[in-house]
């Protein structure tokens, strides 16, 4: 009587079988994997580079008239953020004065806390950012009447030295900058005020026009990111600075 068992041969082609079906799952494993972790990293790479993208041409459209330049010494495009703006009816031009009346319906935002103005640059007709024209620091804000937005600035004797062909008035926050900062390997960073802000930038080109008759300032933006050993992510953008002097 024979007893039941396996033969070597039987053994020897279970373990290969078993082993081809092992080395097929492992390699389909291993390929979702990394197909996985290489849209995860593209994922991401293009949600940073949307992001600061987007932060940039919304900054720069709310930006001070002619405030915006780039240095290609540092690699940085600064520009100063409106902060609050209208127009003003009447200002020291002829002689120094120690405040102006404006209207504005971004300070009746604030009207309940005026200090929020306290130490802001007040600005009328900037032509460039090395001339941002008169500039003063605000010390004060009183309300003349709040239903028309009508409001008196305060600020230590001045006298503005040219006339907005617009009577407009704009007061400045701090500086922004938006640098390239070299990470190795041909790779940029893109900081703000020196916070990180998207890696992985493969090359950027910064070229500002300033404003003529027929048009206003614009900015042209282009930036290139990848990934592994690809950069095929692409952001082209012409932004155009609606406000004029």
């Amino acid at each position: 009587m024979r007893s039941a068992g396996f033969t070597l041969i039987e053994l020897v082609i279970t373990m290969v079988v078993l082993a081809i079906l092992a080395l097929g799952i492992t390699s389909y494993i291993g390929l979702g994997a990394r197909m996985y972790s290489d849209a995860a990293e593209r994922e991401q790479v293009l949600g940073q580079s949307r992001f600061v993208a987007e932060r940039m041409v919304r900054e720069l459209r709310n930006a001070v008239p002619n405030s915006v330049v780039f240095s290609s010494t540092s690699n940085c495009l600064q520009f100063r953020p409106i902060l609050y703006s209208g127009i003003y009816t009447n200002a020291p031009f002829e002689q120094n004065g120690t405040s102006m009346t404006v209207i504005s319906p971004d300070l009746r935002a604030i009207s309940s806390t005026p200090a929020a103005v306290n130490g802001r640059q007040l600005m009328v007709y900037p032509t460039s950012a090395a001339n941002p024209g008169g500039t003063v620091l605000v010390n004060s804000m009183n309300t003349v009447d709040l239903s028309t937005a009508r409001f008196t600035l305060n600020f230590d004797s001045f006298r503005f030295t040219r006339q907005s062909p617009e009577q407009r008035f704009y007061i400045a926050d701090a500086a922004v900058q938006y640098c390239l900062v070299g990470a190795g390997s041909g790779r940029f960073n893109i900081t703000r005020n020196n916070v990180l802000m998207a890696e992985g930038l493969r090359s950027a080109i910064f070229r500002v026009t300033d404003a003529v008759l027929t048009r206003n300032s614009v900015v042209n933006i282009f930036l290139q990111f990848g990934y592994g050993g690809n950069a095929d992510m692409f952001f082209n953008y012409e932004v155009h600075i609606p406000n004029v002097p």
